[in-house]
C-alpha cells in the first residue's frame, strides 16, 4: 500500500512542479509584453527630428532632407548628407530610441526584414541606394 501512496505522491509533486513552471512562464511572458508596450512611440516625427538623430549618431551630417516617412517606432529618411568631404544622397531607416530620446539610424542589412518594419517604412526605406 505504501508503494501506491508513494507513486501517487510522486505524480502529485510532478503535476505541482509542472503547474509552477507554467505559471512562471505565463507571468514572464505577460511581464515582457508589458515592458515592451511601455515604450511609447515618440510624440512627433519630423524631418528636423530625424536629421537631428542622424547628426547625433555622428556618422554623417544631414545637409538637405528630400523626404521622410514615419510609422510607430520606425521611420525612413531620404537626405543628402556630408560624409567626409563628399555630399551623397542616402536612404536611412531610423528607430526611435527611448533611452536616447532620439531617432537613431539602423543597419538596414539587419532591420530591413519583411514583417519587422511597418509596410510603408519597409517599402520606402529598404529598396534604394
Amino acid at each position: 500500500m505504501s508503494g501506491v501512496v508513494n507513486c501517487g505522491m510522486q505524480q502529485f509533486r510532478l503535476a505541482l512542479a509542472a503547474l509552477c513552471a507554467m505559471s512562471v512562464l505565463v507571468l514572464g511572458a505577460a511581464r515582457s509584453s508589458a515592458t515592451q508596450s511601455s515604450f511609447a512611440a515618440p510624440e512627433s516625427c519630423t524631418a528636423q527630428l530625424l536629421a537631428d538623430g542622424v547628426n547625433a549618431a555622428g556618422s554623417a551630417r544631414v545637409v538637405d532632407v528630400t523626404g521622410f516617412a514615419c510609422g510607430g517606432l520606425w521611420s525612413s529618411l531620404w537626405a543628402d548628407v556630408n560624409v567626409g568631404t563628399e555630399t551623397i544622397g542616402v536612404t536611412m531607416v531610423l528607430k526611435w530610441r527611448p533611452d536616447l530620446n532620439n531617432w537613431w539610424p539602423t543597419d538596414r542589412a539587419v532591420t530591413c526584414v519583411e514583417g519587422l518594419l511597418p509596410e510603408t517604412i519597409y517599402r520606402q526605406g529598404c529598396f534604394s541606394n
